[in-house]
């Protein structure tokens, strides 16, 4: 199994998620002088929330341009995010009065964490990465608070803050990229490419009910720039413990080095061919019974 995690994905989420740590500590410490302790861990958690989520919801659609969707992901991590975050630390202030500091702190950082990874998900309309993000993000927000309690506590009150939130963030996106990667059952890895995007390396985990690949925006799989690929170049279907590839738009697929006229049932291994890219199909039940 830890051979099918992807190492640079992770490394993706958790520079994400330490990013929006950062953005989010600079943005609320000029306001952190406020005397109200509710209205402080307002601001705090919404700006906290806001930004983590927003990263973590965006940057993967950023990075290979896929702008409609970046917009999607930033729009439903400011919500998410900025409801989450807010609600988080007041529950987080009503706990830390009650049972003390270190648990209130892991109480509140963990509501934050699982609304921020439901956010993260939200704007790919995948109940598969929907829970990814909420499960990740529970994760990581429980230890993140652990660990902020921790530094808020050794370091000077401005810079351990600091340093905990960007470690926050960082967790919570960490185990939300290892939560998904643990829970992927099949996916394609570009073993070549023309296009401007898919680099070589790079996997797209077959979440969804139906998986488009094509040169258009909205398309799960984008390849984008390759003028041999069409704006829909084909499907991949989830039918029970199947993964079904077809043409669609008029494009060519070609499996294996034969070209496919209809639909066919996807093997582990098998390597499937879409304008100028390679793809390497991976199956994690199939590879694991093999």
């Amino acid at each position: 199994m830890a051979s099918s995690v992807s190492r640079e994905k992770l490394l993706f989420y958790a520079v994400a998620g330490g990013l929006g740590g950062l953005g989010a500590w600079g943005a609320a410490e000029p306001f952190l002088g406020i005397r109200s302790v509710y209205g402080r861990d307002i601001l705090l958690g919404a700006l906290i929330g806001l930004f983590i989520a927003v990263f973590l919801a965006s940057i993967e659609a950023l990075s290979v341009d896929q702008w409609r969707q970046a917009m999607r992901g930033t729009s439903s991590g400011a919500v998410f995010g900025i409801i989450g975050g807010a609600a988080g630390l007041v529950v987080g202030e009503y706990a830390f009065d009650i049972v003390g500091g270190t648990p209130g702190r892991i109480i509140g950082w963990t509501l934050l964490g699982l609304v921020v990874g439901l956010g993260a998900g939200w704007a790919t309309r995948s109940n598969a990465r929907r829970r990814n993000g909420a499960i990740g993000g529970v994760i990581g927000g429980a230890l993140g608070g652990f660990i902020y309690q921790i530094l808020t506590a050794i370091f000077p009150q401005a810079f351990g803050r600091a340093i905990a939130i960007i470690v926050l963030g960082m967790l919570i996106g960490f185990f939300i990229g290892l939560v998904g990667e643990l829970l992927k059952r099949g996916w394609l890895m570009v073993v070549r490419s023309q296009s401007r995007n898919a680099r070589e390396g790079r996997e797209y985990p077959l979440i969804k009910p139906v998986t488009t690949i094509g040169r258009a925006e909205e398309s799960d799989v984008g390849l984008f720039g390759d003028s041999s690929v069409m704006p829909q170049h084909a499907l991949i279907r989830r039918e029970g413990r199947n993964f079904v590839v077809s043409p669609a738009g008029g494009g060519q697929v070609i499996v294996n080095r034969q070209p496919l006229a209809g639909r066919q049932v996807l093997k582990s291994g098998d390597r499937i061919e879409v304008g100028g890219t390679l793809f390497l199909f991976r199956d994690r039940a199939q590879a694991s019974g093999s």
